[in-house]
């Protein structure tokens, strides 16, 4: 049987290029739609395309060709096909009787394959029964396709729209890009920088991304085409100018102004960046695993819960980093919460005040893993460091209501961080504090200039988790008569001056000897 190789998942995964041929049917297969094309519809075109040609190749030509058949004579210089070869075709360069007194009287062609470095033997004239005799046999022996163009695509989908992609990419001549689906270059409407302004004014009146379908209202490109082309052509403008940004909006893409959004919303601040940290996982126990879970970190290695119901609402404490560069974490919960799924552009939320039900705009920016825009709202309600926060849906679509728990203002011992040389101390100070605040979690910062100035000595200098701990937990426990330190609290100090989940931290703690006291207590 004839084995199409277009049925063979290696081909696509590793043999199959973009030839001429294929460059020149996508680009008439764009040319031709009046909307842009995914490139994982061009895959699919395209494999649908190389198995129809196979098959035309398969029926017409090698029907009219000469088969190889052992009881068949032939000459110095045929050309013949050969069926188990994958219908490799060879030419005749010599023949000589055979030698084979089973056989009787026959003859040995020596035959030159395409792309062989050597010549092959076959038997030819042959009496004797074979295999490959096809005993007067008119049809061709071909295998029928296992797999459909859809099915052949979700083996494959990655590779092949990747190597697509690719090969438009370095073809900006021919294609253009929007997004995941492309046109032609020609097919673009011009869009000038009039047209740009007008764009920018839009959504800087409306405060807030606009989709481009809603900003082709008021910017007017050629009516005569297609929706769709105009969308594209006007998306591209966008997206090659500074001033603007794609963002999602309630699934769909939208604009906004890279200068109105959050310094973190843009680029993601040096106080939540994480370096990914190895460390022993198994040094955690149960109680440690359990403060590990509590804090709810976005960055932890703790498991995920398996995907279920949207939960009702998310709860998460606030610490430094996040205070400081006025964001909130993406914790797996809040992500389920928000539906975003494998959503990596930045999308914009609207965020409820509880308190007051003003309305602002949240950026979740996945990446980073938390969402932008809270900077005003922290300062606003004069929120510390460990305060319990809630996240839930309200009625409307995208709409997320954000609150506290207010409660009668009184004194707490809460931990002042300050800075003296090179290392990080604490001291106790008594503060009015009228919100629900984790204890463990709660401290207070001196000078943040300080300790940003220690943070980024601590980066230069190239501390590890059992170098910052080492510094830390002393301090910590020399506050407390019994000379212990919650490891939340642990958690929340080494925050200060490098951002690190629970893990490597506890981890650390268990490193240098630290010995564990009970409730989440420990002591040096």
């Amino acid at each position: 049987m004839i084995q199409r190789k277009t049925q063979d998942i290696a081909y696509w995964l590793d043999a199959y290029q973009i030839d001429d041929a294929d460059h020149e049917y996508i680009y008439d297969l764009l040319a031709e739609s009046d909307a842009p094309i995914p490139a994982r519809d061009l895959a699919l075109a395209i494999i649908r395309r190389r198995m129809e040609e196979e098959e035309r190749f398969l029926r017409e030509t090698l029907a009219q060709a000469n088969i190889y058949d052992p009881k068949e004579a032939y000459q110095v210089g045929d050309e013949i096909y050969f069926p188990a070869l994958g219908f490799r075709k060879g030419k005749v360069t010599a023949i000589r009787p055979g030698a084979n007194p089973e056989h009787g009287d026959f003859d040995v062609i020596t035959v030159a394959l395409e792309g062989a470095r050597k010549p092959r033997l076959f038997a030819a004239r042959l009496q004797t029964p074979h295999k490959l005799n096809r005993d007067g046999d008119t049809e061709l022996p071909l295998d029928k396709p296992l797999f459909t163009p859809e099915e052949i695509l979700a083996q494959v989908e990655d590779a092949l729209v990747a190597k697509i992609e690719a090969h438009l990419q370095a073809h900006t001549d021919f294609f253009v890009r929007a997004g995941n689906a492309w046109l032609t270059a020609d097919q673009l409407i011009p869009v000038n920088i009039g047209h740009l302004n007008i764009a920018e004014a839009l959504i800087e009146m409306e405060g807030k991304p606009v989709t481009t379908p809603k900003l082709l209202e008021q910017v007017e490109l050629e009516s005569d085409m297609p929706e769709s082309i105009r969308v594209f052509s006007l998306d591209m403008a966008l997206l090659h100018d500074e001033r603007f940004i794609p963002v999602s909006l309630n699934g769909q893409r939208a604009w906004f102004l890279r200068r109105l959004m959050p310094a973190a919303a843009v680029e993601i601040p040096d106080v939540l960046r994480y370096e990914p940290v190895a460390y022993d996982r198994s040094l955690l126990n149960v109680e440690l695993l359990q403060a590990e879970y509590q804090v709810q970190d976005e960055w932890s290695d703790a498991p995920e819960p398996e995907e279920g119901e949207v939960p009702a609402s998310a709860v998460f404490h606030l610490i430094y980093p996040h205070q400081v560069a006025g964001t909130m974490p993406l914790t797996p919960t809040i992500r389920r919460l928000l539906s975003l799924g494998s959503q990596d552009m930045v999308a914009a939320i609207t965020l409820v005040d509880g308190r007051w039900g003003d309305r602002f705009t949240g950026w979740v920016v996945p990446q980073g893993r938390y969402i932008a825009g809270l900077e005003h709202w922290y300062k606003e309600h004069k929120l510390p460091i460990g305060t319990k926060l809630y996240l839930q849906p309200t009625d409307q679509p995208g709409e997320y209501l954000l609150d506290f728990k207010p409660q009668r203002a009184k004194r707490h011992w809460v931990r002042l961080a300050t800075v003296q040389g090179r290392k990080l101390v604490f001291q106790t100070q008594q503060k009015a504090i009228n919100v629900e605040v984790d204890d463990q979690l709660l401290l207070s910062v001196g000078d943040p200039s300080a300790i940003d100035d220690l943070r980024q000595m601590v980066e230069l200098e190239g501390y590890s988790v059992e170098d910052l701990v080492a510094m830390i937990m002393p301090e910590l426990a020399r506050m407390s008569p019994q000379g212990t330190a919650h490891v939340k609290t642990l958690y929340s100090a080494v925050n200060l001056v490098r951002r690190l989940p629970p893990g490597p931290i506890f981890a650390a703690l268990v490193q240098i000897g630290a010995t564990d006291t009970g409730s989440g207590f420990w002591s040096l």
